[in-house]
């Protein structure tokens, strides 16, 4: 038989919905970008591979899919990560000559994943609940 401790329940992490829903957007959208580069259609291609430099947004990609995927997991470290490769995404693109305020739009997801991280459910913030 299996019985469930009441403090179990009332100590259980409960996400915010529009965390979740942002979280979600950000799989869709990073599954959505492999998806695009890995058919057999180039004309689909969201990044031109025949230039060496695009492997970095593939493995940019690559590694955000994974930290959205921990996040949904509440480690902090999968912040971190998501954080870092905001970072490197808009020093690239400020290197391969994308203007500063498009550059800077990269950088609002991972401002409002923190914000929502701070919105609090049944009183305890989601940053709180992140390991």
């Amino acid at each position: 038989m299996i019985t469930i401790n009441q403090n179990d329940i009332e100590n259980s992490k409960k996400r915010n919905i529009i965390l979740t829903i942002l979280l979600s957007i950000f799989l869709i959208a990073d599954f959505y970008t492999l998806k695009t580069i890995l058919d057999s259609n180039p004309n689909n291609d969201l990044i031109d591979l025949s230039e060496k430099l695009n492997y970095f947004y593939v493995i940019f990609t690559i590694l955000d899919l994974l930290f959205t995927f921990f996040l949904f997991k509440w480690k902090k470290w999968a912040f971190w990560g998501t954080f870092t490769i905001s970072i490197l995404t808009f020093l690239l693109n400020l290197y391969v000559g994308v203007e500063i305020i498009t550059s800077l739009f990269g950088l609002a997801g991972v401002i409002l994943l923190y914000a929502l991280l701070q919105l609090r459910s049944k009183n305890v913030s989601g940053w709180k609940n992140l390991e």
